[in-house]
């Protein structure tokens, strides 16, 4: 594996500013960029080729006809794609190696900036950096297909942290994270091609990502970053845990197990000593690491271990939700041991803990008919900021989860093509 190690010393401008080439040189030692993990070059019409592969779309939609047509000019160009390590920090305040990766243009004449989190991945094979070790195209890079610089921070959970949980919707470490990777991709650009990073981002993410997107915003505008957000584009995300929950007990289902890992996580970064017998059920309490039930295990310890895929997780629990949780979570208000949760919750809830300034606009997309993530989220999120006088649009779109996901990614498409 080819690797760029640090601690070294580089070259790289310091004169010029914007996304150009350098002339002028200097010595630097980077503070947040520590190691090429891998490298992946290909042309866009191989991602095109991959994702329509990976998408259920219909070629014949008059809006993904429209953006295949303009994807025509840019099929031959070439592109790559960079998994990398960088210094960050963990929620406790710890220092860890994180991972990610990011993409651009090889004749540096990107249209801009867009920055993508991950969604909700349960295994920890799942991340960019590691896709980029295998090769593979995935959905939240597709912004380099259209000569976007696409940076996709794979935020904690996985490689070098895998022995932490992923911390679902924690606003701050999202946001700290993520500038962290941007500090970085912005390092090896200037170390590797003599290249500076623009200071402007465009935010988009879809599902847990969508959560994130807006946590990244919310840093970069709350912070003395340098970065100028030009608008986020956010869909199927969850802005409020606590709406969340309340919709998640009334419908009694969710086609995707993410909220046992979401407790998971705030039981493991906020210290709540959760007595999971009063959160779980029906064998999902079971502490033990083990596929056997007879001795402690078969529930959350194991499955949520990082080490079975979404698929695998979903044909053992289904989709009620009262296969596997308790009593307790099914009401409109928390109770008993999920009261230790709400604080936490509130804390994170991007609804109420942000107020975006009315020159960033944010688009959102959510399905009516999700199977994964309420919609009841969105429509929180668009009624708080309207009240707000936010400069937010919302599609409520019908189609399930990953319907939606489709229509998310190429109304992003269509947009950046346009713009």
């Amino acid at each position: 594996m080819k690797r760029l190690l640090t601690p070294l010393v580089v070259i790289f401008a310091l004169s010029l500013t914007g996304c150009t080439p350098h002339d002028a040189i200097g010595d630097i030692v980077p503070k947040f960029f520590v190691e090429e993990l891998n490298t992946w070059d290909f042309t866009v019409r191989d991602a095109m080729n991959a994702l329509l592969n990976e998408l259920d779309v219909d070629q014949a939609d008059p809006t993904v006809n429209k953006v295949l047509n303009l994807l025509e000019s840019y099929l031959n160009k070439e592109i790559r794609g960079v998994a990398i390590s960088y210094r960050s920090f963990d929620p406790f305040g710890n220092p860890v190696l994180a991972t990610g990766a990011f993409f651009y243009p090889r004749d540096l004449k990107p249209r801009g900036i867009v920055e993508i989190p991950p969604i909700a991945h349960l295994d920890r094979n799942a991340s960019a950096a590691i896709y980029i070790g295998r090769k593979r195209f995935f959905e939240e890079a597709f912004p380099c297909m259209l000569n976007y610089i696409t940076i996709n921070t794979d935020l904690l959970g996985v490689l070098y942290t895998g022995n932490i949980p992923r911390p679902f919707l924690h606003d701050a470490n999202s946001g700290l994270v993520a500038y962290h990777m941007r500090k970085a991709v912005e390092e090896y650009l200037l170390i590797t091609e003599n290249y500076r990073l623009g200071n402007r981002s465009s935010i988009f993410g879809y599902s847990l990502g969508g959560a994130s997107a807006m946590s990244i915003a919310k840093y970069y505008t709350e912070n003395q970053t340098g970065i100028k957000v030009d608008q986020v584009f956010t869909g199927g995300g969850v802005y409020d845990a606590l709406e969340a929950f309340k919709a998640y007990a009334r419908t009694e289902k969710s086609d995707y197990l993410a909220i046992p890992m979401v407790i998971i996580a705030m039981d493991t970064f906020y210290k709540l000593n959760l007595d999971y017998s009063k959160i779980f059920a029906n064998g999902m309490e079971n502490p033990v690491n083990s596929p056997d039930p007879g001795v402690g295990g078969d529930g959350y310890a194991y499955w949520f271990d990082g080490t079975h895929s979404s698929g695998s997780i979903h044909k053992r629990w289904g989709s009620n939700l009262r296969n596997y949780m308790h009593e307790d979570f099914f009401h409109q208000e928390p109770r008993g041991e999920f009261l230790k949760l709400q604080e936490c919750m509130q804390i994170n809830s991007i609804v109420y803990n942000w107020v975006p300034n009315p020159l960033i606009t944010i688009r959102v997309l959510h399905s009516g008919e999700d199977n994964l993530i309420p919609v009841e989220c969105a429509d929180l999120l668009y009624k708080v900021y309207k009240e707000k006088g936010c400069s937010i649009y919302y599609n409520r779109t019908t189609g399930d989860h990953y319907e939606a996901g489709a229509e998310f990614m190429m109304t992003a498409m269509l947009y950046l093509l346009l713009k």
